[in-house]
């Protein structure tokens, strides 16, 4: 199923197709990318195929976020818990479309969705040196610091309903 952000970002699940044409973006960003998530240059497109093999929507999945009909980033949602209807997402977007809000549109996308499917909480896992994560992620509305350690906070979004 496609998410629409907006008539400019179309939000659709990872595929093999998809994840070919993303894949150079990727590669570019992965010195970036090894230092929030476990990828290196040893990553290579066919692990995304075996995950568009393995993934069992929809709690386990990955949307790749086209800006203008262009592959431009990925967001994922793992993780779920459903004893306390909580989910992880994650997000990278390409650096060459930072800037355009895309990623906070996409993002917002993907929460609503999130609670159509009965999700009670979407948290976010970020390293404390990750500001420009942690200011997106703290420009979303009912956005809370569930826990944190040294190196990580926990956010957490809980719509108004659900607190």
């Amino acid at each position: 199923m496609d998410l629409f952000a907006d008539n400019q970002i179309i939000l659709k699940p990872l595929d093999k197709e998809n994840a070919t044409e993303l894949f150079p973006l990727f590669m570019a960003d992965i010195e970036e990318l090894s230092r929030w998530f476990p990828f290196d240059e040893s990553y290579t497109v066919e692990n995304d195929y075996a995950y568009v093999d393995e993934k069992t929507p929809p709690y386990d999945e990955t949307f790749v976020v086209f800006y203008q009909n262009n592959p431009c980033g990925r967001i994922g949602i793992y993780d779920y818990n459903e004893a306390t209807g909580e989910i992880y997402i994650y997000y990278w977007i390409a650096t060459k479309y930072r800037k355009r809000h895309i990623g906070a549109r996409s993002i917002r996308e993907v929460l609503d969705y999130l609670m159509t499917i009965g999700i009670k909480s979407v948290l976010f896992d970020v390293k404390k040196d990750n500001h420009g994560s942690i200011a997106l992620i703290r420009a979303l509305e009912n956005i809370t610091i569930v826990s944190e350690d040294s190196k990580t906070y926990i956010y957490a979004y809980t719509p108004e309903q659900n607190c």
